[in-house]
């Protein structure tokens, strides 16, 4: 794992905690943060959003830029810094507000606070099932839907998503060549692109000299490392020095242990630097001041529509109308309307001289496209929109990942939540946090532990994440951050399920107007998928949740330090095989939405992009985020699209070296 940043004081004792028996174990009471809730005011959306240090109002300047990126997330930024620094003039557009509260944002435990904060949510409601029966108690009737928590601000998701920071498996890319049939797709090209995102992005642990402050939370992460220290092989001395201890695997981004497909337990890596979350916001802020002006930045900018000039045999794209108002879009519970006449007035058209690239996420660049006229055309002009382009393949193939977990009540709180108070007055969490006391709680995000296995009848890769805090989530609902804490006296194990076959999901329009979101429906398990891939997928599941299971068991067992006893809260102790998916079916939920504007080969009619991002049937329009991926890759996605972006800008750069009308 990538030693911790200087000054985060966490390198120089990393070796020695390692070493220790049950110091994994120790370390993992930082878990207790992590899904907590920090109570406070609304914040009142007519004072304004707070603002960085850099101009982020670049259309009060001028409108008209070589290339225009929509969305200032995990796709659209990485790129958007190499164009600037290739000497182009880029502007990058965002919805959201420049800034969010300052600890809400930065704290890595509060990362659940941030998913919940209505400065920068886009709260949608999707359904799982074309059937609102065969949804669980997540389904609000009022809304038609689970709620499924996006982030619009400077940093997109990066700004409240859990800092797990993954590397994907070579046969990720590999996938993509094989299904674009563009052999340049492979591991070994996309290595250099990991590694130009690790020259930017800070990737350390949880605070490594943590002590042992809680003996049940202690037992129960011994436990995990009991009953998986059979799965990694015995550590040699190569291990060691990497950090990997007595078969166990610690560090989840060691090549060859990716290479090897190799299960085990590990700390979990985040995207922190000092302690503090680290995303795009940061890569946009701080490289814009040295580029003299050619990395430009509005937020509080809803884009309309792409503007096409139709003049030339294909469609290019030349610009976009964006509305410049806070809080446009329907998602967010901020929402300003503004009359005709005020956003009309609020309207600026601006001009992308080369490109427009669309990084605007699974449910959003779809139907900015399809707003737009690119998309399939009977359902373009159900919706009164003019085709473009009939793209049938534009909101389709929706993917996602199945999560389930177990929650398990215990007799009394657990020790490291004392005096914790989540950022209110008086909080020694947040003043060890503000002193950047290289221990403090407050600088984990909360999942230390976490386990990768494979699954029964399945592939040779690890399909299943399994990880542990202490809380109490069952998924997003209303309420969920402040459900989380309960008390205290929750733990919960989370399952991930990779490589998921029975989805099959849509983003549909429900207008033409583009402050309204979108109709979205995923499409889970039976409705999504055939008898093969459901029972494979709920056989994964099951047997995530009986691995949490068996943890759980192990940890009870080990009862010596102290007396706390337990029970099985969700889904039920007493649930097993169909009984049990029955309530997967019922209640999983996901957060890793991708593929909805996927690339392709040029035989595939539903391939929406071409092997270098540019939307077919048209010129000067790509999209580049998670939704171009043909399938869901990783077990978390996050460094795959960073890595894609930094792709994106090479290709970007050397159809710009190419004359016009030749890029192709």
């Amino acid at each position: 794992m990538t030693p911790s940043t200087p000054g985060s004081g966490a390198g120089s004792t990393r070796r020695g905690f390692l070493a220790g028996g049950l110091g994994v174990a120790a370390a993992a009471t930082a878990a207790g943060a992590g899904l907590a809730t920090r109570p406070g005011p609304t914040p009142d959306p007519t004072e304004g959003p707070r603002r960085p240090t850099v101009d982020t109002d670049a259309l009060h300047h001028t409108d008209e830029y070589d290339y225009v990126v929509v969305g200032a997330g995990a796709g659209g930024v990485p790129l958007a810094v190499r164009l600037a620094e290739a000497g182009h003039t880029v502007l990058v557009l965002d919805a959201g507000p420049a800034t969010t509260d300052p600890d809400v944002y930065a704290v890595p435990a509060f990362h659940l606070f941030a998913s919940s904060d209505p400065e920068m949510s886009w709260d949608f409601w999707v359904r799982h099932y074309t059937d609102a029966h065969a949804h669980g108690t997540a389904f609000v009737p009022e809304r038609d839907g689970v709620l499924y928590p996006r982030a619009s601000t400077l940093g997109g998701c990066t700004a409240h998503h859990a800092l797990l920071m993954l590397a994907p498996e070579a046969d990720d890319w590999d996938r993509i060549g094989r299904i674009t049939r563009d052999p340049s797709w492979n591991a070994a090209v996309m290595a250099e692109y990991q590694q130009r995102v690790r020259e930017w992005l800070p990737i350390e642990t949880s605070p490594a000299a943590i002590l042992s402050e809680d003996p049940t939370l202690a037992r129960i992460v011994s436990a995990a490392l009991v009953e998986t220290g059979h799965l990694a092989p015995p550590a040699s001395d190569v291990d060691v020095d990497r950090g990997t201890v007595g078969g166990t695997l610690l560090d989840p981004n060691d090549e060859r242990g990716i290479e090897a497909y190799r299960e085990g337990t590990f700390l979990v890596p985040q995207s922190t630097r000092d302690g503090k979350r680290y995303g795009t916001r940061e890569r946009l802020l701080e490289a814009a001041p040295a580029l003299d002006g050619r990395l430009a930045i509005q937020s509080d900018a809803l884009v309309e529509r792409i503007v096409f000039d139709r003049s030339g045999g294909t469609p290019r794209a030349t610009g976009l109308d964006v509305v410049v108002a806070p809080y446009q879009y329907g998602a967010s519970p901020l929402r300003q309307r503004l009359s005709p006449d005020e956003r009309h007035r609020a309207r600026r058209r601006v001009t992308a001289r080369h490109e427009v690239i669309v990084a605007a996420g699974a449910f959003n660049t779809p139907q900015l496209l399809m707003l737009s006229g690119v998309g399939p055309a009977e359902h373009l002009r159900a919706n009164g929109v003019p085709v473009v382009v009939d793209a049938p393949g534009v909101g389709s193939n929706l993917q996602d990942r199945y999560e389930m977990t177990v929650v398990t009540e215990y007799d009394r709180p657990f020790s490291v939540l004392a005096g914790k108070t989540y950022g209110q007055p008086d909080d020694p969490g947040m003043r060890q946090w503000r002193a950047d006391d290289p221990n403090a709680l407050y600088r984990s995000n909360g999942i230390l532990v976490g386990i990768k296995r494979r699954v029964t009848d399945g592939s040779e890769h690890p399909e299943l994440f399994v990880f542990g805090a202490p809380t109490d989530f069952t998924g997003y609902r209303p309420g969920f951050a402040a459900d989380g804490l309960r008390g205290g006296d929750h733990f919960t194990w989370a399952v991930i399920r990779g490589y998921q076959q029975s989805m099959d999901g849509t983003v549909r329009l429900r207008s033409a107007d583009p402050t309204e979101p979108p109709d979205i429906n995923f499409r889970y398990f039976d409705d999504g998928g055939d008898s093969a891939g459901v029972r494979q997928d709920l056989r994964a599941v099951r047997q995530g949740l009986e691995e949490a299971r068996r943890i759980n068991a192990t940890a009870h067992r080990l009862r010596f330090g102290d007396a706390a006893t337990d029970r099985e809260r969700y889904p039920g102790a007493g649930l097993h095989d169909d009984a049990l998916d029955r309530v997967i079916r019922r209640d999983a939920w996901g957060h890793h939405a991708s593929c909805t504007a996927r690339m392709g080969h040029d035989d595939d009619p539903m391939a929406v992009l071409d092997s270098d991002f540019r939307v077919r049937g048209t010129d000067g329009l790509r999209v580049v985020d998670a939704s171009s991926f043909p399938a869901i890759p990783a077990l978390f996605p996050l460094m795959t699209v960073f890595a894609t972006s930094e792709r994106a800008a090479d290709r970007i750069l050397a159809d710009a070296a190419r004359p016009r009308g030749a890029e192709r």
